[in-house]
């Protein structure tokens, strides 16, 4: 008798503590799950076969591992002499890959780079982030890290925003109303979105990755300038 052990494929998010689960994307012989996991800050993507053929019906990712029973050879004349079980290991298709390997190092660049007091600055966040692809179980996906930023000026001031651009359609400006030496940092929030070639979507639930970048700042007062404007008349 073949006994079937289950042991199931826990997907897990990128931080700490947090647990999620990802939805499926099946075909008519399978389905498709892409994941999180939290300790290799990898993108699981597992395809697994329907449980019941024609319905509707996914499956948790799962092991199976099948131990067939004992037998004895020979059995008439030895039969207290028996070979151990067989076990084969039967692991579902899955794929994974690094997700911090395709995490840009952002660098945080301010315009103008000689702040001033009263004079608003613009602030953005580069390199742009590239997408990848997975392919596993006959199911090609493109893997793309979509980021949202709260920014934070040093001086009390913060704004939700994107990665920002480079003047003059920049979108992150701000002005310092007193002079020093500022902490301007970066959190940006990664969430992984997965499409599928067909352009459908595998939702992927849980905690994104949370990457903070930072850099100072330094603002100067305005100096002012006498200019006259009087003019000598000669006769």
């Amino acid at each position: 008798m073949k006994r079937v052990y289950l042991v199931v494929l826990l997907t897990s998010v990128l931080v700490a503590g947090s647990w999620g689960s990802a939805m499926a994307e099946c075909t008519t012989s399978s389905c498709l799950t892409v994941s999180t996991d939290i300790d290799n800050s990898d993108v699981v993507a597992t395809v697994v076969k329907r449980a019941v053929a024609g319905k509707n019906r996914t499956q948790t990712p799962t092991i199976q591992i099948e131990k067939s029973t004992g037998r004895c050879d020979p059995p008439i004349d030895f039969p207290g002499i028996c070979t151990a079980p067989i076990v084969v290991r039967k692991p579902s298709p899955l794929a994974r890959e690094s997700v911090r390997e395709h995490i840009p190092d952002l660098a945080i660049t301010v315009e103008p780079r000689e702040a001033v007091v009263a004079i608003p600055i613009n602030g953005y966040l580069r390199p742009l982030p590239r997408p990848f692809t997975l392919s596993v179980g006959g199911f090609d996906l493109l893997i793309t890290l979509k980021p949202s930023v709260h920014w934070s000026f040093g001086d009390g001031a913060t704004r939700h925003a994107g990665l920002g651009d480079p003047y003059p359609a920049g979108l992150v400006v701000h002005s310092y109303r007193n002079a020093n030496l500022f902490l301007l940092s970066a959190q940006v929030t990664w969430n992984v979105v997965a499409e599928t070639s067909k352009g459908e979507m595998v939702e992927v639930i849980g905690d994104p990755i949370v990457v903070t970048y930072t850099s100072y700042i330094r603002v100067r007062s305005a100096r002012a300038h006498l200019i006259s404007t009087t003019s000598r008349s000669h006769t």
